[in-house]
């Protein structure tokens, strides 16, 4: 059997990029239209083979900034909290039923029945998947610039890179602790609230899968609850997928608030010398 190319897949995903550029050129900042594009390729798995059907049907539905925020928000809000989250942001919206159920409703999938059907944490191992694999390609601008170049050059000789077999999964190999900070997610807790590394390391795992790399959190006398720490992931995509475009994300854990917002590396900090 051949091997498909880095070129083979990002042709046949030509609608799922196609549908990405179409929301960022509606104002969706990249992490949310990634999510709520992924979103959409795992649904359609999922629910029948519909996959490419329902991306190209959310390109024909979403023609307006307010259809692609839409479209974002219930990304998002199915990704934190499954079915519920959905109907709160159908009920948001004023709308009779939610974006996503339009889209999907054309390609014969019933977005209730489907999500009565899954895990709550389904939807975010699924993206999760995607974004680590095809989706690695997919959303990566820069080998898109490198097959419209090569394209639009006559497509004589196929670049090294774009000629290379494409191996599940393709994101980049895990990077030393200090890689810019991409991968890392910055954590506080509340008040006399802490939460301990097992229960953080619970938490992201039964949602996300095998996704951690580290957790590290303050180093404190002993005694003293630590108030902040620092998650590393596997890849930086499953950081953005948590994030979904906020700057500042609120999960609750057993009861106890965690807030997370992207982790911006500082030489020689006082913050980088405690943790373990």
């Amino acid at each position: 059997m051949v091997e498909p190319t880095v070129r083979d897949v990002l042709a046949f995903h030509r609608v799922d990029r196609a549908a990405y550029d179409q929301l960022l050129s509606l104002g969706v900042p990249p992490p949310p239209a990634r999510n709520a594009v992924a979103l959409l390729m795992w649904l359609g798995r999922r629910g029948g083979g519909a996959g490419v059907d329902a991306v190209d049907r959310a390109r024909r539905l979403v023609r307006t900034r307010h259809d692609a925020a839409r479209l974002a928000s219930e990304a998002r809000a199915v990704l934190h909290g499954g079915a519920a989250a959905l109907d709160l942001a159908r009920r948001w919206a004023g709308a009779g039923e939610t974006l996503i159920s339009s889209i999907l409703g054309g390609g014969g999938i019933d977005v209730r029945r489907f999500f009565a059907l899954v895990p709550d944490d389904a939807p975010r191992r699924g993206v999760a998947e995607v974004l680590d694999g095809v989706g690695a390609l997919v959303f990566d601008d820069r080998l898109y610039a490198l097959l419209r170049r090569h394209e639009e050059g006559g497509g004589a000789v196929l670049p090294a890179e774009l000629a290379a077999p494409y191996r599940r999964p393709l994101a980049p190999a895990l990077a030393p602790v200090g890689d810019g900070g991409c991968r890392s997610l910055f954590i506080t807790f509340s008040k006399g609230s802490p939460l301990t590394r097992e229960e953080i390391e619970e938490y992201f795992t039964e949602r996300w899968g095998d996704c951690l790399e580290k957790v590290m959190m303050e180093r404190t006398p002993a005694g003293e609850p630590p108030t902040y720490g620092r998650i590393v992931f596997r890849h930086a995509a499953t950081a953005a997928a948590v994030l979904g475009g906020e700057h500042l994300v609120k999960l609750v854990i057993n009861g106890r608030q965690l807030r997370a917002r992207k982790y911006f590396p500082r030489k020689a900090s006082a913050f980088s010398h405690g943790l373990n």
